[in-house]
């Protein structure tokens, strides 16, 4: 079965994050990585989103955002790295990612085969 999720945000919504909503939202791989631009914070929590609508669940107690991790490979192609009620859910599935970002809006597609 095929699923797909997309998402697009608003980077103003990341201009200025309180580190309680970041802590909230991202891991701590994420923050660490983050180059403290509202386009990354954007685009990943569009991805995060994008993951729980192609997944179906929207964010439940099972499937918090920080379930859902966001890296990069060495040619900085985005892929996810999930933890507890995502990953149970993902078990036997590939999926696809891809983000997009400008000045004013970043973008996430997700495709769960």
């Amino acid at each position: 079965m095929l699923s797909t999720g997309i998402d697009i945000v608003a980077n103003s919504r990341f201009s200025n994050p309180s580190e309680r909503l970041l802590g909230h939202l991202f891991t701590n791989y994420e923050l660490e990585k983050g180059v403290q631009k509202s386009e990354y914070y954007a685009s990943r929590f569009a991805a995060k989103e994008a993951f729980v609508k192609a997944l179906g669940t929207g964010f439940i107690p099972q499937v918090t955002p920080k379930d859902i991790e966001i890296r990069c490979d060495d040619l900085g192609k985005p892929y996810f790295v999930l933890y507890n009620g995502a990953k149970e859910r993902i078990k036997g599935r590939e999926i696809s990612l891809s983000i997009s970002h400008e000045k004013e809006y970043s973008v996430a597609m997700v495709v769960i085969l």
